[in-house]
């Protein structure tokens, strides 16, 4: 049973944990070397911050139909929004991995998991010290997508934040439902993201 909500969690640790996912994230952001980077935080921050419970969220999914509709889900809004875009004159930079799945197979369970860590994290913790789901949700979306602001830099701040509060955003709202309607199982998301990935990669 997932217990995260309900545990004791100290600040310091948090604090500790945000700095190995935002170190992790930046590695992997920034080094092509540096894949297993926010893997790597993720576990570590997790550990730190929900200690003997971390586990409670690797529970086996449920209600695995939700899987397949969180993709399809995620790939309609991204038409509608890519579409939108167009229409009102954005020139979003696409993913810098795309066309190169082949060389990324191996690496992108890894770095999948290091980003449900890290926006499942984000959402567990802010429930764990009082928010609601809805607005512990959105935090967890608003930070997921900021945190791309650097991957998707196209020259200009407003339509950089567009586009990752947009889809990176909207990806993460996806993803939590999935997690939170398999029941609170991270490898519910995790399956989810890389199904999403694989597919976006490859076309």
């Amino acid at each position: 049973m997932n217990t995260l909500e309900s545990i004791s969690i100290s600040k310091r640790n948090i604090v500790i944990g945000g700095f190995f996912l935002v170190t992790g994230f930046w590695l992997l952001s920034t080094f092509t070397w540096s894949w297993w980077g926010l893997f790597l935080g993720g576990v570590i921050s997790w550990l730190l911050v929900f200690k003997q419970d971390a586990l409670s969220a690797f529970s086996l999914p449920k209600k695995i139909w939700a899987i397949p509709l969180g993709v399809i889900s995620y790939f309609v809004l991204g038409i509608v929004i890519g579409l939108l875009s167009k229409q009102l004159g954005f020139s979003w930079s696409a993913n810098p991995a795309s066309g190169k799945l082949g060389s990324l197979i191996f690496k992108i369970p890894f770095m999948l998991m290091g980003e449900e860590l890290l926006g499942i994290g984000i959402l567990e913790t802010a429930k764990n010290k009082g928010l609601s789901l809805f607005y512990s949700t959105l935090l967890s979306a608003l930070i997921f997508g900021l945190m791309h602001v650097f991957v998707y830099w196209d020259g200009s701040v407003f339509s950089t934040l567009v586009h990752v509060l947009l889809l990176q955003g909207v990806a993460r709202l996806i993803f939590n439902y999935i997690y939170l309607i398999t029941g609170k199982s991270v490898w519910g998301s995790w399956i989810t993201h890389v199904l999403v990935d694989i597919i976006a990669l490859s076309v």
